[in-house]
């Protein structure tokens, strides 16, 4: 998935707490073609889940970049020539994608290791409004992969369920569990044996 995207870039080695004391953001253009964008590691399982379920729901539309206007995004500097974005997935997707810019504004700030994975995971959640997402794939990625404190403040839940996931995604249980057995049908195929061996006997 990372080869198919190019955007995941794993990277350890960072110290869990910020080892400043300039607390100020600041704002700046890192250059594409010196400068290094990485994943953060604490963001890097969400952007896996994103890619994930984003790249499997057509109705994902891929915005291009803003030549007259660019938002920046957020980053976290490690070292003088890298930086760790933890958010705005697809924005950061299509800037190191599609490269048509030599270089791109950014937010430099500190983020807590628990700001970090809620700016993360905030980008998961907000897949629940795209058209064709599956939901049930959605929660069950939430419910395995994410620290649950994040995705129930996130969601503003106490216990995540199917019941306050559907209220939270504004759907009826009925249409989650159809979703459900839709893809057990696909991914079971009847009449047909899993084992093909017989077709060369």
């Amino acid at each position: 998935m990372a080869e198919q995207t190019g955007i995941i870039n794993q990277t350890y080695g960072m110290k869990s707490t910020m080892g400043t004391t300039n607390l100020k953001p600041n704002q700046k253009l890192i250059n594409l073609n010196r400068d290094k964008l990485l994943v953060h590691p604490q963001a890097e399982q969400a952007l896996i889940v994103w890619q994930k379920l984003r790249l499997s729901s057509s109705s994902m539309s891929v915005s291009h970049l803003d030549k007259f206007y660019c938002p920046p995004i957020r980053v976290i500097k490690n070292s003088s020539d890298t930086y760790y974005f933890i958010n705005d997935f697809e924005r950061v997707n299509d800037l190191l994608r599609v490269r048509d810019v030599d270089s791109y504004p950014c937010l430099v700030t500190p983020e807590s290791i628990k700001d970090i994975q809620m700016l993360a995971w905030a980008e998961v959640v907000q897949l629940v409004n795209l058209k064709n997402i599956n939901h049930p794939d959605l929660f069950k990625a939430l419910k395995q992969k994410a620290p649950s404190s994040v995705i129930c403040k996130l969601m503003r839940i106490d216990v995540l369920s199917v019941e306050s996931y559907c209220k939270f995604a504004g759907i009826k249980k009925a249409n989650f569990e159809y979703q459900q057995c839709r893809k057990a049908i696909q991914n079971n195929v009847i009449g047909i044996p899993k084992n093909m061996d017989w077709l060369v006997n």
